[in-house]
């Protein structure tokens, strides 16, 4: 069984005004006309609206995300989610995030589960249906940010895995499609064989986070998302699919006072003593999709324009522009959370502490188009310790606590140990071919100068492969034989790699690969709706 343990919430850190949000919840002085919830009697009570065009509105909405989601062939649960947005009353708890490879950092399963354990408290407290959604940010076109991940693999290094085939582009996530060849996912199902923890869990785990021959970036995501929380009833919502309605108040949004709403907004944050977050002036405000390109529009001194563009467009022009092709438009970080909670029947937004920094612009703006002041739900935060883990932790006399605070800084343990015999008869031999071929240079040089001149470079550089080779026996001898220094890189990699928390860069992938998918039920089983604490989740072994 999992089992649970709470530490501080600031043990990974927190900016002073984040403590104070925390410490003033419902109401915090730093986010005037905010709600951040404290308990389940924080949230605005919904009143079913009897408005004919609500009712028609719903009735479309559930239509089409039902429709959309078909082909995914998900659990019957998510369908039911979908059909319940036809009755009025009817509310979303929604979290988000742009698609990931391989279901991306950890983050993204814990917004999926706090969106789920709060739509149900919600709808316990409410007593009508409360629905746990997840909006599949498609639109994104920052590929660099999504098309990797870290992994630690059993000699207990931390491996980058990424797609051949793929470079950064203005291509949003949606029009990006995996090729088998291309993309070699073979190659990289086999490189996660060698890299995941063996065992009966790890084929399954691969069936549900690899990406397949056709599927689309964020299509995967979505696949993946809905294999892991389908049965808990999670909608996923990919804005290809209310394209329509989102353009629609897209084009009403833009004829407003977009600009002296979001500076007011901009303002009220800055009279608190913080820096905003994203400064509206310099700030893409929406997209439009030329050529498969998504290019941003800025709002400056009344008018829009494009980034180099010597001309521009007034708020009527651009709304007409959109209304004309709405399959075009998408909106940018600012204008989405207005959007979303405009064409969606939004409770609550579950996001991170950088959410809740541009979230707190948008209030004038909210006020100006009459978008609800939907409350802001610090998401879950939460740490994955092994049994593995517990033992070094427990050799070095630590506790996860400590590591945390540390950020992963621990003094490294003594030697190891003696290198391996095979990585010195290797080094030995590298050496040695290299100094044999760098004798050849001159021979080379007389049939050809400038083959001659590669043949130093050659020595070097297989001098240079066969040390990384040798490096890598020394560190498995290492791993099988020492103590101190393995136990602070399974600790330090494990916990805080990279410098960063572990909910950052590592994910789910390899965690189902060696457990399976129990613990993902067992740790919503023990969720608060609205935790404070950082989360230890302690994994059977």
């Amino acid at each position: 069984m999992t089992e649970l343990r709470f530490l501080p919430a600031d043990v990974l850190g927190l900016a002073p005004w984040i403590a104070r949000v925390l410490a003033e919840r419902p109401r915090p002085e730093q986010l005037p006309g905010m709600i951040v919830p404290a308990t389940p009697v924080d949230f605005p009570v919904p009143r079913p609206s009897t408005d004919p065009f609500e009712r028609e509105t719903r009735a479309e909405l559930s239509a089409t995300l039902e429709r959309a989601l078909a082909p995914f062939e998900p659990h019957v649960a998510v369908l039911e989610s979908a059909r319940a947005l036809r009755s009025p009353g009817t509310m979303l708890v929604v979290a988000g995030q742009q698609p990931a490879l391989l279901g991306g950092p950890l983050y993204n399963a814990y917004k999926a589960l706090h969106v789920v354990a709060l739509a149900r408290a919600l709808q316990r407290a409410w007593e009508c249906p409360v629905v746990p959604a997840f909006w599949n940010h498609s639109d994104d076109h920052d590929l660099a940010e999504v098309h990797h991940l870290w992994i630690q693999n059993p000699n207990l290094d931390l491996r980058k895995v990424s797609l051949a085939g793929m470079s950064s582009g203005r291509t949003p996530l949606s029009a990006i499609h995996f090729d088998e060849e291309r993309h070699r996912l073979s190659a990289l199902r086999e490189l996660l064989r060698q890299n995941l923890w063996e065992g009966p869990e790890q084929e399954a785990a691969l069936e549900i986070f690899l990406p397949r021959d056709g599927e689309s970036f964020s299509g995967a995501f979505t696949r993946t998302l809905l294999r892991l929380f389908g049965h808990m009833g999670l909608l996923v919502v990919e804005p290809d699919w209310i394209r329509a309605s989102s353009s629609h108040v897209l084009a009403r949004l833009v004829t407003q006072d977009l600009e002296g709403a979001l500076q007011r907004g901009t303002d009220a944050v800055r009279a608190t003593g913080r820096e905003a977050a994203i400064e509206p002036r310099d700030a893409a405000l929406l997209f439009r999709l030329v050529d498969g390109k998504r290019h941003a529009l800025r709002l400056a001194d009344g008018v829009f324009r494009y980034d180099g563009e010597s001309g521009s467009r007034s708020p009527a022009e651009l709304a007409a522009e959109i209304i004309d092709a709405p399959q075009d438009w998408s909106s940018a970080a600012l204008l989405r959370p207005v959007v979303q909670d405009l064409v969606l029947p939004v409770a609550a937004y579950v996001g991170g502490w950088g959410e809740l920094a541009y979230y707190s612009q948008l209030l004038e703006l909210r006020r100006l188009v009459g978008a609800p002041p939907t409350p802001f739900v610090p998401r879950l935060s939460a740490t994955l310790l092994d049994a593995a883990t517990r033992e070094s932790l427990s050799k070095l006399e630590l506790d996860v606590g400590d590591v945390l605070r540390a950020r992963g800084q621990l003094a490294e343990g003594a030697d190891d140990g003696p290198a391996s015999p095979a990585a010195a008869r290797l080094r030995e031999v590298a050496r040695n071919a290299a100094a044999e071929l760098a004798g050849l240079r001159a021979l080379v040089a007389e049939e050809d100068r400038g083959l001659g001149l590669h043949v130093q470079r050659t020595a070097e550089q297989i001098e240079g492969l066969v040390e990384k080779l040798a490096t890598k026996l020394d560190r498995v001898r290492q791993n099988a034989s020492g103590s101190g220094r393995r136990h602070v890189r399974r600790v330090a990699n494990g916990l805080f790699p990279q410098g960063q928390p572990q909910e950052r860069v590592r994910g789910a992938l390899e965690f189902v690969a060696r457990y399976g998918t129990a613990w993902i039920d067992e740790l919503l089983a023990g969720l608060e709706p609205l935790p404070v604490e950082h989360l230890v989740v302690q994994l059977d072994s």
